[in-house]
């Protein structure tokens, strides 16, 4: 199991610099100065959304699922504006 988790981990790390590459490419030199903001709002926005979906909207599964609290995945969800 401890394989396929660090198999599984090293192929979203690299999907994640892929896209980042990509995304600065796409910029064509143009700066942004809240790159790092931008980045891990997306990421916690489609991470939420996914595990909602996952798990078929229980919240209470789904902060449990990614070692949050109840009341925090709440408000990143209205925050967002993820609709469960």
């Amino acid at each position: 199991m401890e394989k396929i988790k660090k198999i599984a981990v090293s192929s979203l790390s690299k999907t994640i610099k892929n896209e980042t590459l990509a995304y600065i490419n796409k910029m064509n030199g143009q700066g942004v100065s809240n790159l790092h903001s931008l980045f891990v709002t997306e990421v916690e926005k489609s991470l939420i959304s996914a595990v909602l979906s996952h798990l078929g909207g229980n919240v209470t599964k789904t902060a449990s699922y990614l070692g949050i609290n109840r009341g925090t995945l709440i408000k990143r969800i209205k925050d967002y504006g993820i609709s469960i």
